[in-house]
């Protein structure tokens, strides 16, 4: 009789023991904390960043300007230096004919051996004047073809002439158009302009404009009755 009470008792106390294990067990259930992290940390890594990272720099963009054609110069300036006991007419035209151009001598500076001028009085043969001679000044045009374009009220120029002035040794100096050949010594050198198709325009100084337009206008028909 003694020993079931005994037995009754610790079976309460089992029970109760599982009863509150189970209360306890269902009261604080652990929060699933480290899948939601590393979820989390997933879904990060795998969105892509937006916009420029820091520290960057636009590109430098070549810029392409226009670059001007080069302009062929309307008049060109020479230096020619002509060869011992060549005629220098020669050497002028040479120069015209292998570039297609007209030219102008503007200066010549050295010795010349002989010269031909053109004689003044009408049908008498040009003269040649022996040398040694300084060759003071030698200018003149050259039109090639006789290319040029004339305008109103202009004269045409002959296609070929030249001056020259040159003096002896005991100073004489000599004036003359020339005739013929002018035949180098030593020394010489021309500066020479070279040009294509010049205009050939007649120049009027300022103040005879209006001269010229009052000539004209009191030059009326009824004056000269």
């Amino acid at each position: 009789m003694s020993n079931n009470p005994t037995q009754i008792s610790n079976l309460d106390s089992v029970s109760s023991m599982d009863h509150h294990t189970d209360s306890s067990s269902k009261r604080s259930p652990p929060p699933p904390l480290a899948t939601s992290t590393i979820q989390h940390d997933t879904t990060l890594s795998s969105v892509k960043p937006r916009g420029r990272p820091l520290g960057s720099k636009n590109k430098s963009r070549s810029i392409h300007l226009p670059v001007p054609l080069p302009i062929e110069p309307l008049v060109k300036v020479l230096t020619v230096n002509v060869d011992l006991n060549r005629d220098i007419m020669e050497c002028i035209l040479d120069i015209s004919h292998q570039g297609h151009v007209s030219l102008s001598v503007l200066s010549a500076v050295g010795t010349i051996n002989n010269v031909t001028l053109r004689n003044t009085t009408h049908g008498a043969p040009n003269l040649v004047f022996h040398g040694p001679f300084n060759l003071l000044s030698l200018t003149g045009s050259y039109l090639y073809n006789n290319h040029y374009t004339l305008h109103l009220g202009a004269t045409p120029p002959r296609p070929l002439s030249f001056g020259i002035n040159f003096s002896t040794t005991k100073g004489e100096i000599f004036t003359g158009v020339i005739g013929g050949k002018v035949i180098a010594g030593e020394g010489v050198i021309l500066t020479v302009s070279i040009y294509k198709n010049p205009d050939i325009i007649k120049y009027t100084p300022k103040g005879e404009e209006g001269d010229d337009n009052n000539n004209n206008n009191n030059n009326n028909p009824g004056d000269l009755i």
